[in-house]
This record gives C-alpha cells, sequence and structure tokens, in this order.
C-alpha cells in the first residue's frame, strides 16, 4: 500500500530521487532557490542518516559508539520517545537484526536469495542515550533509523517552507507525506491511503508501511523489513499494511513501523493523537477518527 498525492503534477512541483524512493515535493510560492535548498537538505539526510553508506554519520554513531551532533541526538531523542510510547513496538535497535534477516544492504543490490544465517543479539542488549548532542551507545548491537529518518526530514523540509512563509506545499518521500494549505483547487490536499480511500490533509502528515514491500527470500523462506523488536526476527504478518496520520510525519513514520512490528501498538498509537487505517489478518479496520480525514 502506497499513500500518494490526488492531484495532477504541475510545473511547480519538485521531483527526485533520493533514499531509494521517489520524491514528489508541490509548492506552488516558493522560489527555486528555496526548491534547491530543499532537494539539499533532502540528501543531506541520506547522507547523515543512512546505514547503507559507511561514511554517514550513522555508521560512525554504530562503529564509534558515540557522536556529538544536535540534529542525531535531536532525531534519536524523538525514536526514543515513541519507542517508550509504543511499549518496544518501536525500537531503532534492531539494526544488527535487519541485518541477520538478510537485509544487509540497500534492497535493489539484494541477491535473489539473501543470506539469513547470521544470529542478532537481543536489542536489550543494546544501550541507547542521549546526553545534550551526544549520542552514546554502550553493549552489543547497532541503530537503525530505517522508521523514522524519511519521516523526520520530511518534517525538516516543512519547517523550511514555514520559515519561508510558504503557506500552501506538499512533500510526498515515497508515500510519507505531509501538507499544509490547500491545493490549486482550493481545497485541502487529497491523498490516497489504499483501499480506494483518500484522506485531505490541511496541517497534517500521513504515513504508510506494508509487509509487501522490502520483501526479500531466504534459505529459511520470504522475509520483509519490519522487525519485531521482542523476536528479533522480521514480524509475524498480522497487520499486513498500515496508514498513519498524525500532526508529524516523524511520528507517522514511525507508528506506521510500530502497528506492524506489534499490533498492540495501536492502542498507543491513538494515545499519541495519531490514527491508524489497517489491514489485520486480511481484514482491513480503522479507527474511529479517521473516518473525520477521508475525502
Amino acid at each position: 500500500m502506497n499513500a500518494s498525492p490526488a492531484i495532477a503534477t504541475t510545473s511547480e512541483a519538485l521531483t527526485f530521487r533520493a533514499m531509494n524512493t521517489e520524491w514528489w515535493i508541490t509548492a506552488p510560492a516558493a522560489r527555486q532557490t528555496l526548491l534547491d535548498r530543499v532537494e539539499r537538505l533532502v540528501h543531506e539526510s541520506e547522507e547523515r542518516y543512512s546505514r547503507f553508506r559507511s561514511t554517514s554519520l550513522l555508521s560512525r554513531l554504530n562503529v564509534e559508539r558515540s557522536v556529538e551532533d544536535a540534529g542525531m541526538a535531536a532525531l534519536v531523542s524523538r525514536a526514543l520517545e515513541i519507542g517508550r510510547a509504543t511499549g518496544g513496538a518501536f525500537d531503532i535497535r534492531v539494526g544488527a537484526a535487519v541485518i541477520a534477516a538478510g537485509y544487509d544492504r540497500s534492497f535493489e543490490q539484494l541477491p535473489a536469495v539473501a543470506s539469513d544465517d547470521r544470529i542478532a543479539p537481543p536489542v536489550a542488549m543494546l544501550d541507547v542515550r542521549v546526553e545534550g548532542d551526544t549520542v552514546l551507545l554502550d553493549g552489543v548491537g547497532i541503530v537503525d533509523l530505517g522508521g523514522i529518518a524519511k519521516g523526520w526530514t520530511i518534517d525538516r523540509v516543512a519547517e523550511l517552507f514555514d520559515d519561508a512563509g510558504v503557506t500552501d506545499y506538499l512533500v510526498d518521500g515515497g508515500g510519507d507525506i505531509r501538507a499544509r494549505g490547500r491545493d490549486a483547487s482550493g481545497e485541502a490536499w487529497a491523498v490516497g491511503i489504499g483501499e480506494d480511500l483518500a484522506v485531505r490533509l490541511a496541517d497534517a502528515a500521513v504515513c504508510t508501511s506494508s509487509t509487501q514491500r522490502r520483501r526479500w527470500a531466504t534459505p529459511a523462506g520470504a522475509a520483509h523489513h519490519i522487525i519485531d523488536p521482542a523476536r528479533g526476527q522480521s514480524a509475524v504478518e498480522v497487520v499486513t499494511n498500515a496508514a498513519v496520520i498524525a500532526a508529524d510525519t516523524a511520528t507517522a513514520d514511525a507508528l506506521a513501523t510500530a502497528v506492524i512490528a506489534s499490533p498492540s501498538a495501536l492502542g498507543a498509537a491513538t494515545a499519541l493523537g495519531a490514527e491508524v487505517l489497517l489491514e489485520r489478518n486480511g481484514a482491513w479496520e480503522m479507527t474511529p477518527g479517521v473516518e473525520g480525514w477521508l475525502a
């Protein structure tokens, strides 16, 4: 399931590829210089937070076990907050488990049958702390920011637009979407969320996650990228698709992962003010508040 803007591409749209996905950004009042800054920000974020780049800040953290960087500290702090709120259903300490499941390189580079013969340490063996602008790792394991970094980046793009006084925009990073204001017709932005449904976003975000994407074969069978932290393996496919509406994209991004990793996180999602549409055991369901967002 992919969320996608239910609007036509216009001459004001900025499109490019980053974070192994297509980006589509429209902000009719934005100057080209601002759009250039937006694209640079996204690429710089990938350089900082990708586990597939040996020179990234994240890779340095996982190797050196400590980095001092205000942006990384803020991102990791938010990830830890959501982890606590979801009772561990969202956990950035799953890096070793993702690799052990076979996802050890950028997705398009995976072999036809990926190796899954590695053993990942339990996530509890890694302690992640933030002290001021410093992030510290203690113990065994590595951090993976794949469940929140894209949403976090989209929120930084939104801040650029807000600071520049741009009041109407939509940012779509491969189905993770944040919108503000109105589209060209004067309506809140219409965004498809699957099952022939669309929501209207005037100042909110929607993110999707699915076990049907980022999926690969291993000698033991099929695996996917959403790890159940409690088991250290690809989540049992009780919930296969999820769309989460929240005030910010980082929260929506992380919660879309969490409710698939552990369906018990649905209560935490609503407690955080989010609304959820999900496919559980082949049947679709939604939290009551979703109806208020439907187009």
